[in-house]
């Protein structure tokens, strides 16, 4: 995350629900062929209702890759949050070079309607392979709501377990531990810096 956001979410404990039109892929919701006018018509209803009712927080499986570093923490500049996610509320991406064959949930039998609504919500394109994305999905009444944004608290089920500082970053462990109390006792401060050897962002043991 950019250091603005993610200082200000280690100091109210929380993340921003990702809402599927503010996305950076225009593809959310859309990994299927939509070959007739109907079938356009039906499936951006669909996003609009399901953009009315849920969201995604998304995080990844690594921390080392460089790309994520640069596209989403402000070039390097930025802090990585690392979480332990329960199980059950985890899920993972599937990426595909291919769009999906268009099944209206209304033509579906009731036991492949889940099935096919949690591909919608879990399929991309391949190019995003390297996000290595795990998503929890949650209803927009189950987060906490202020100025038109929705949030969920950490610190529960939801474990803050280390605070990567980006390569770039000025910050110091000192001005984490200033902007956040430890959740858990394994809460972790990391500092990192680019691989001597490797295209891999790692642990500064220098430091």
């Amino acid at each position: 995350m950019p250091e603005k956001w993610a200082l200000e979410s280690l100091d109210k404990k929380r993340l921003k629900l990702a809402l599927f039109d503010d996305m950076n892929d225009p593809f959310e919701l859309l990994g299927v062929e939509l070959g007739s006018p109907q079938d356009r018509v039906d499936f951006q209803s669909l996003k609009d209702e399901l953009n009315q009712t849920i969201g995604v927080l998304c995080f990844s499986k690594v921390s080392n890759n460089p790309v994520l570093w640069s596209h989403y923490a402000d070039k390097h500049r930025g802090l990585g949050l690392g979480f332990d996610i329960p199980d059950e509320w985890a899920v993972e991406v599937s990426y595909t070079g291919a769009r999906l064959k268009a099944e209206m949930e209304h033509s579906l039998p009731s036991e492949r309607r889940n099935s096919f609504g949690h591909k919608l919500l879990t399929t991309k394109f391949s190019h995003w392979r390297y996000e290595k994305e795990v998503r929890i999905i949650i209803k927009k009444e189950d987060t906490h709501s202020e100025d038109g944004l929705h949030f969920l608290p950490y610190c529960n089920a939801l474990r803050l377990r280390e605070v990567i500082i980006g390569p770039r970053s000025s910050l110091t462990a000192a001005h984490i531990t200033e902007r956040i109390k430890s959740c858990s006792d394994d809460f972790e401060i990391i500092k990192a810096r680019l691989a001597f050897r490797s295209f891999k962002v790692v642990r500064n043991r220098a430091l």
